[in-house]
């Protein structure tokens, strides 16, 4: 679990750097708190704030759990299989390895879609 929080804290982290980098100080922080344009936007604002805490244990948990679910299919095919544990669970081995492919694929996905969106100007 330290590993993919890891990972999603720098993704966001990184987001967040590059959006400060490319808008300004001012204007990234005026997305999480406004007060010049009433109560609705602070909420929204306020709402955005805590979007960002839950895109860090979205991103976490989503990949721990797609982890998991690799070494427990591992597992449980050694232990059906003990045998031929050498040969029989090879197909979930390589599996697992197209697995991970696509979490990374979609991870770094993700991570783009946030960046471009964190990066967009805000029009009104």
């Amino acid at each position: 679990m330290n590993t993919t929080l890891a990972l999603a804290i720098i993704a966001v982290l990184a987001v967040q750097l590059y959006a400060v980098q490319k808008l300004g100080f001012f204007v990234q922080v005026g997305k999480y708190i406004n007060f010049r344009h009433g109560p609705i936007h602070f909420f929204v604002g306020l709402l955005e704030l805590v979007g960002e805490f839950a895109r860090v244990l979205s991103f976490s948990f989503r990949l721990f759990g797609n982890m998991f679910a690799g070494e427990v299919l591992l597992i449980i095919m050694m232990a059906l299989l003990p045998v031929f544990a050498a040969f029989g669970a090879l197909p979930f081995f390589f599996l697992e390895y197209f697995v991970g492919f696509i979490q990374a694929l979609v991870f770094a996905m993700l991570t783009l879609v946030f960046l471009k969106v964190a990066t967009m100007e805000v029009e009104h």
